[in-house]
């Protein structure tokens, strides 16, 4: 119930954003006593040494602290995951942008936003068709749909069992009249100051 509240008030207080995130090197991960610090753009290889860090770790880990512009979709959903079995806390620096807004928002135990932070939203894989064929070539859609949908599925189970409104990752494409579509944005923004 507080997820769902806290999810209806960052839709509320959203905006939305032309302005691309700068990209990010392979992330750096670290530890800080029982925090683990995760910098970067959220990848496989990313999430597998950020798990295995924190389970190496002599010092318990109950928090997260992330700076993203976010990722890959399947990445995201298993960090959400991680995040979830292990009741950690979430601390966002700087911005939280895509697969980081997405999918480990709803998982976090509680969620600290740090000034001047960007959360941003721009779809996930239950976005339209047409919005994801302006990415994916024409000659490659036949093989990518079957990908995609296994994608939706394993968006959907995630966001179930986060027991989050399945449209939290597209409300910015999907309401009426939204700025996304009136003004040909790339996203939606929750900015803190």
């Amino acid at each position: 119930m507080r997820m769902t509240i806290l999810i209806g008030l960052l839709l509320f207080l959203t905006a939305c954003t032309n302005q691309l995130p700068k990209p990010f090197p392979f992330p750096q991960i670290s530890l800080k006593d029982d925090m683990l610090i995760y910098n970067g753009i959220i990848s496989g290889d990313g999430v597998l040494t950020a798990q295995r860090i924190a389970r190496n770790s002599p010092t318990k880990i109950t928090k997260l602290q992330i700076t993203s512009p976010g990722g890959m979709i399947e990445p995201g959903i298993e960090l959400g995951y991680f995040i979830k079995e292990n009741n950690f806390d979430l601390i966002i620096t700087q911005l939280c942008f895509s697969a980081c807004a997405n999918y480990l928002l709803p998982a976090a135990r509680s969620i600290t936003i740090k000034k001047d932070t960007l959360l941003g939203w721009h779809g996930g894989a239950r976005q339209s068709n047409a919005i994801w064929k302006q990415s994916i070539p024409n000659s490659q859609w036949d093989d990518f749909y079957p990908y995609l949908e296994r994608l939706r599925s394993k968006e959907y189970q995630f966001l179930q069992d986060m027991d989050v409104a399945i449209s939290i990752t597209t409300y910015g494409q999907t309401k009426l009249n939204t700025c996304q579509k009136s003004k040909q944005t790339l996203g939606w923004v929750l900015h803190i100051r």
